[in-house]
């Protein structure tokens, strides 16, 4: 029976091992060599929830060893770190030609330890029979009936010759993945013992094991649409998917009995007699057949072929498995937090099977019914609060359909609509915002157009003087751009309305053109067409400083703010914002969610995710800075987009004392000033906004608000 080899990271007392872990518990019987080896697989695992399970082969001690692990992270050492562990259970050649494929051992032993406590010991006894639970048998294979539509694609991972090397990418959890491996292992018989594994290659990396999940290979199964790809055919396919008995598969009677032949063996003198008895067994046998008369041979005795079971009967041993096999998995993902999977796994296993599952609705419905909105929200929140969701836009449109599908499952399993339950709507809104948004760097430049209308049906020549402040950040562009007086730069750009900031637009198309430099002169045009003026140009010089559009004929094409969006040589992006009237832009909301509150500091500032959007703008005139509403202009301090708590306060007492016409309603004040007590602070100042203040601390337009 096998041996057993158990490291954890060092705890308190415990000297580490050569690779930072240290040997807690070891039958005396493991060789020096496969210890050492094993030491410095380490514990890959580091997540407190959970387990990896490998199988590996190894030769130690002129021996081969077959290794079956299964690593951990529970508890804190010490030194505050996850305590990790490894077990090891360690088979001789002898022993695996016995035994189960070493997937279902994994699942169906329940002696692997999570933690360990106390001094160093032996593990005396240890080496008794391993007692698994029991289970249902591994043919046919109906834990891949169930995930991927038959049991036939269980020969995926196998041929005539054995296992072959394939990444399993999308797996399910670790119960339903070593029962499909187990399932596989079930079809080449004794040939799964060289069917190394892991159950996640993310940590213990792919090389050296045969079947790898989370890898991907040229050889690659992907369980996200296992359903849609065509099975395989074959032998091996038709004996998975029926449970028809393999030659392979199926020991032999003298396979049986090779269990005893190691105890026979230790007796030295026994061979010789056992030979000598054999050969007067063959002589007399002779003698019999060549004095003794022919005789007509009795027939063979017909084989007793027991009854096949009934579709019925296969149809509700699948039932029964496939409802065990559910519950189980939701229960692992009802742990994990996986609020989402476990209600879908719910429903469509309630729809398939309701009368079987409805024996575990006391037990699993309440839990999901609690816990789900509260988990969907976390999850979904983790999703759309990347730092870099607002540069990716695949991202946020794949978090608005998971927030869908969240709230489509929550209404059909009848969610209480709780706090949690409003987060999730809120975080809806959200993710229909994220997609619409095109975040780049703007200069916001204030002015006043001039339009030149030449008729109905003329073209609109229109003018925007740019101040001294604007030509010197537009300088910075041209030496970005790379561009010289001995070089010009090629650019692409194009223009837009503005009617909001930093919205997508993938329609309009850009135009090509270029940065010249000639003389005093810098110019930043689009290609004209021949005979005709560029519709784009931006002109610095030191008597001219001036942006000049051709626009579409009619009064539609006169809208009062523009972008001018380009793109330099190396792909950087750039947009000039042309802002000439400031109460006809809409600033963008982003959502009281968008900003956090800092309870150490008392500090206000936009959540890392939003932080992008922020600070994009560059106010030609002055700077940006976040403020609460009602907030008093002009305001000498310093912009900053980091508001502070005496700022708030400050902008409190003011409206608490102002009175006559503009005074704000008591109630209003009342209940901001109640919020600041409590310590909420972006509710005490809602809805805040980000706003351009020139260098006399005079308000520009508001960029951004938080609602």
């Amino acid at each position: 029976m096998p041996l057993q080899l158990v490291f954890t990271s060092a705890p308190q007392g415990l000297t580490p091992g050569r690779s930072g872990y240290c040997t807690v518990a070891r039958h005396r019987a493991v060789p020096d060599r496969l210890a050492q080896l094993l030491e410095s697989v380490g514990t890959p695992h580091e997540l407190p929830q959970g387990e990896t399970f490998t199988f590996r082969t190894l030769d130690a001690g002129d021996r081969h060893w077959f290794v079956l692990s299964r690593f951990v992270a529970r508890g804190l050492d010490y030194t505050q770190r996850d305590n990790r562990l490894a077990h090891h259970l360690i088979f001789t050649a002898e022993e695996a030609a016995l035994l189960a494929p070493p997937a279902a051992l994994a699942a169906r032993w329940k002696g692997w330890l999570a933690e360990w406590e106390g001094a160093p010991a032996w593990l005396e006894g240890a080496d008794r029979p391993l007692a698994l639970e029991p289970a249902a048998a591994l043919s046919p294979a109906l834990t891949w009936r169930e995930v991927t539509g038959t049991g036939a694609k269980a020969a995926w991972l196998v041929d005539a010759s054995g296992a072959t090397s394939v990444g399993l990418f999308h797996p399910p959890a670790n119960a339903t993945l070593l029962r499909l491996l187990a399932e596989s292992s079930a079809l080449i018989g004794k040939a799964a013992w060289h069917a190394t594994f892991t159950t996640d290659a993310r940590l213990t990396g792919e090389a050296g094991f045969v079947w790898a999940a989370h890898a991907e290979r040229p050889a690659t199964i992907d369980f996200a649409d296992a359903r849609a790809q065509p099975a395989p055919t074959g032998d091996l396919a038709r004996q998975a998917a029926a449970g028809l008995t393999s030659p392979k598969a199926a020991p032999t009677a003298a396979a049986r009995r090779t269990g005893a032949a190691p105890a026979a063996a230790t007796g030295g003198s026994a061979t010789p007699w056992i030979i000598g008895g054999l050969l007067l067994v063959v002589a007399a046998g002779l003698a019999f057949v060549l004095t003794r008369p022919a005789e007509t041979p009795a027939p063979a005795p017909a084989p007793v072929v027991a009854p096949a079971p009934s579709a019925a009967d296969l149809e509700q041993q699948a039932a029964v498995f496939r409802v065990n096999q559910a519950v189980t998995e939701i229960l692992s993902l009802l742990e994990s937090g996986e609020m989402l999977p476990a209600a879908r796994l719910w429903l469509s296993t309630l729809e398939r099977d309701a009368g079987r599952l409805g024996n575990y609705k006391e037990q699993i419905l309440p839990r999901i019914l609690s816990g789900f909105s509260a988990g969907a929200a976390k999850e979904l929140r983790r999703k759309v609060e990347r730092r870099d969701i607002l540069d990716d836009p695949k991202a946020s449109q794949a978090a608005h359909a998971e927030a869908l599908e969240v709230l489509r499952v929550g209404k059909q399993l009848g969610v209480p609509e709780d706090a949690a339950w409003k987060q999730l709507l809120e975080i809806k809104e959200r993710t229909l915002l994220l997609p619409t948004l095109d975040v780049r760097p703007v200069l916001a430049v204030p002015g006043q157009w001039r339009f030149a209308d030449t008729g109905p049906k003329s073209p609109v020549e229109a003018e925007f003087p740019l101040s001294r402040q604007a030509v010197d950040h537009l300088g910075k562009w041209v030496a970005e751009a790379g561009a010289s007086a001995r070089a010009t730069a090629p650019i692409r750009l194009r223009v837009l309305p503005l009617l909001s900031p930093h919205q997508r637009d993938d329609r309009t198309p850009y135009v090509n053109g270029e940065i010249r430099v000639s003389g005093a002169t810098t110019w930043f045009e689009s290609t004209p067409e021949p005979g005709r003026l560029a519709a784009i140009g931006i002109g610095l010089g030191g008597r001219r400083n001036m942006v000049s559009l051709i626009l579409g004929p009619g009064d539609g094409a006169r809208p009062a703010n523009q972008l001018i969006e380009i793109i330099l040589p190396k792909g950087d992006r750039r947009v000039l914002a042309l802002i000439g009237d400031a109460a006809a832009l809409r600033p963008l909301d982003l959502g009281a969610g968008a900003l956090v509150h800092d309870a150490d500091t008392g500090v206000i500032r936009p959540a890392a995710w939003a932080e992008t959007a922020v600070n994009a703008f560059v106010w030609a005139h002055g700077q940006v800075g976040l403020y609460p509403a009602g907030h008093g202009f002009p305001d000498r301090d310093l912009p900053s987009v980091r508001a502070t708590r005496s700022l708030l306060e400050t902008d409190l007492l003011r409206l608490e004392a102002k009175q006559g016409p503009g005074a704000p309603p008591y109630e209003e004040v009342a209940a901001r000033r109640k919020a600041f007590r409590e310590g909420r602070l972006i509710e005490a100042g809602a809805p805040w906004a980000v706003q351009a203040v020139d260098a006399n601390g005079a308000a520009g337009p508001r960029l951004v608000e938080f609602r």
